[in-house]
This record gives C-alpha cells, structure tokens and sequence, in this order.
C-alpha cells in the first residue's frame, strides 16, 4: 500500500482551503485571468450549480503565475 503524498489531497488541507470561492476571487488569490485558469486547469474548476462555476481556495492559491 503506497501512501500519496501531494498537495492534491483534500484530506490534508486546512478547512479554509477548502472553501469553493468566485471566479472574481479565484482571480484574486491566482493572480490569474479566470479565463487562463480555466483553460490551463479545468480539472481544479468547480460546478457549483447549473450556471456557476467556482475553484477551492488553496488551488487558486497554488496556480498563481510561474
């Protein structure tokens, strides 16, 4: 049994990482266009209901410009 050890896993996270926040603040953390973060990292975006879209706080923290 091999152990994960990535900043991918939730279960690891404090709880206000985890909190899903708004486009307009995920842009905010990131430093990034929502539209950039969207392309670039669709797997971290977020269906919050049926016409919107969010991200979690620490993987907006995390996909700021390199």
């Amino acid at each position: 049994m091999s152990v994960k050890n990535s900043s991918d896993d939730l279960l690891n996270w404090p709880v206000a990482l985890l909190r899903i926040v708004d486009p307009k603040e995920a842009e905010e953390l990131s430093s990034a266009d929502w539209d950039t973060l969207v392309r670039n990292h669709p797997d971290k975006v977020v269906r919050v209901s049926k016409r919107r879209l969010g991200m979690r706080a620490g993987h907006a923290l995390m996909l700021g410009p390199k």
